[in-house]
């Protein structure tokens, strides 16, 4: 009876032991895969960063005056109106107006 007894604590520590490996092996998974996400995620946090550093650098480019402006001229043939003068009358000196 004792030795039924004893082989069927063995069996159940046994069982623990195995369950607890188990456990710890797919926790210890669960723990690779998080850090290969990790890793993927910041090279793809990386590549935005850059591509950001890059679409800030077109937008400066677009919104520099001087760019716009030689743009406008060379690919879109505008140019500056002429200069109008006027010239400046007071309500007095018009005429009928005495």
């Amino acid at each position: 009876m004792k030795q039924n007894r004893d082989f069927r604590r063995a069996v159940a520590i046994l069982s623990l032991f195995i369950i607890f490996a188990g456990i710890h092996l797919f926790i210890f998974a669960q723990n690779i895969g998080i850090k290969y996400r990790i890793t993927d995620l910041k090279v793809k946090l990386g590549e935005l960063t850059s591509k950001n550093r890059q679409l800030g650098g077109l937008v400066a480019r677009e919104e520099n005056l001087a760019y716009v402006e030689k743009y406008a001229k060379g690919k879109l043939g505008m140019y500056y109106p002429a200069k109008i003068q006027y010239l400046a009358a007071s309500a007095e000196g018009a005429p009928g107006k005495n």
